[in-house]
C-alpha cells in the first residue's frame, strides 16, 4: 500500500459569531459557535484526487483554506508525508511551497495591478527557485506555455483577459512553486460551460506530466465524475460518505448521495421530473441532534434524532455514517 501523501484527522473548525460581551450581558445572550467542521477524516495517495461534494454551507471552502494554511483548524490535525502541516510557520518551507490552492473566482484571485509574469514569476523568487531576474523570466514563459497561454502574455494584465484564460494564469501561479498538492477550490464554477472543459482538461494533463495530487473541490457532480478518483460527500460540516468513484455512482450509501445523484440530469432521466432534495439545509449554528440530515431524511428513525452517525467501514474500501445503512435498513 502506497502510504497517504495528505491525511486529515478528526478536523473541527469553529467560530465565535457571538455579540459584543456588553450585549451579551444586558440581552442576557449566551455565546453563538458556529461549527464549518466537525470531525471530519480523509486520506490522499500520491497522484490522486479527492473530490469534494455537497450544498452550499457545508464547509468544503473552510476545510480547503485549514489545509491551504489560511487559516487554522480549532482541533484534529493534517499531515503532509506524515509529518504535521504547519504553512504559517516559516520553519516549514517544504510544506509552505509543495501545497498551493486554485481559488474559485479568477477575477479577485489575481493582483489587477500586477503583470502576469509579476504574479506568476513572485513564487520563484519568493521560494528562491530563480536567481536572478532573467531566470525568473523564462521559467514563467514555461509555466505560461504549460498552462496553455503565450509567452508574451506575461507583459499584460489580468484585466485583458477572458474568465478561462485568467483561471490559467492562476494555475500557472500555482504551478510555480512546483507543488506536490494543490487544492482546487471550485476551479470553474466561475466560468462559462464551453471554457470549462478546457480548464479541466488542461489540469487532468498537467496532474499526469507533473504526478500532482488534487483536492479538487465543486458542486458539480458531473465535474467530480470527470476528476475525481475518490468522492467525499459533505453535509453540514460531516464527511458523510467517502468512497471510490466507480463505486459511489454506481452504487451510492448514504441517503443525501443517492439524493444529490438522482438530481443530475441525465438521457436515461429525459422527460421525467427529477425530484428536487427536499427541505432547506440546517443553520451550522443550530444543528440537529443526532444525525445532521435527519430532518430531510426519508429513512430517519427514533435512533436517527437521538444520536449521531460514526463513520463504518464499506466492504469495498470507504466509510459511509447512517444508521440505516449500519442497521440494514437501506
Amino acid at each position: 500500500m502506497t502510504a497517504p501523501l495528505v491525511e486529515v484527522a478528526d478536523l473541527s473548525r469553529r467560530f465565535d459569531v457571538s455579540p459584543p460581551w456588553v450585549t451579551r450581558v444586558l440581552q442576557r445572550r449566551p455565546r453563538r459557535i458556529l461549527r464549518a467542521l466537525d470531525g471530519v477524516n480523509f486520506t490522499i495517495a500520491p497522484q490522486r484526487t479527492l473530490g469534494l461534494v455537497g450544498e452550499s454551507g457545508c464547509g468544503k471552502s473552510t476545510l480547503a483554506r485549514c489545509l491551504a494554511g489560511l487559516m487554522p483548524p480549532s482541533s484534529g490535525e493534517m499531515r503532509y508525508e506524515g509529518r504535521p502541516i504547519d504553512l504559517a510557520s516559516r520553519r516549514d518551507p517544504r510544506a509552505r511551497r509543495a501545497i498551493q490552492m486554485i481559488f474559485q473566482d479568477p477575477y479577485a484571485s489575481l493582483n489587477p495591478r500586477w503583470t502576469v509574469a509579476q504574479s506568476v514569476g513572485d513564487p520563484l523568487l519568493a521560494f528562491g527557485l530563480a536567481q536572478s531576474r532573467a531566470e525568473m523570466r523564462a521559467q514563467v514563459a514555461e509555466l505560461l506555455v504549460a498552462a496553455g497561454l503565450n509567452p508574451d502574455d506575461g507583459a499584460k494584465y489580468p484585466h485583458q483577459f477572458s474568465g478561462g484564460q485568467r483561471q490559467r494564469i492562476a494555475v500557472a501561479r500555482a504551478l510555480a512553486s512546483r507543488p506536490a498538492f494543490l487544492i482546487c477550490d471550485e476551479p470553474t464554477s466561475a466560468l462559462d460551460v464551453s471554457v470549462q472543459a478546457a480548464v479541466l482538461n488542461l489540469m487532468r494533463r498537467l496532474q499526469r506530466d507533473h504526478g500532482l495530487t488534487y483536492l479538487f473541490i465543486s458542486h458539480n457532480l458531473t465535474v467530480i465524475e470527470h476528476m475525481a478518483d475518490e468522492v467525499g460527500v459533505m453535509y453540514l460540516g460531516h464527511l458523510v460518505e467517502l468512497q471510490a468513484k466507480s463505486a459511489l455512482f454506481v452504487a451510492p450509501k448514504h441517503p443525501y448521495t443517492r439524493l444529490l445523484i438522482e438530481t443530475v440530469p441525465s438521457l436515461d432521466t429525459l422527460g421525467r421530473a427529477s425530484a428536487p432534495l427536499k427541505g432547506e439545509v440546517p443553520s451550522p449554528l443550530d444543528p440537529p441532534t443526532g444525525c445532521a440530515f435527519h430532518p430531510r431524511c426519508p429513512h430517519a428513525n427514533a435512533r436517527c434524532r437521538r444520536e449521531r452517525p460514526l463513520p463504518t467501514p464499506l466492504p469495498g474500501g470507504g466509510s459511509v455514517a447512517c444508521h440505516a445503512i449500519a442497521e440494514g435498513r437501506l
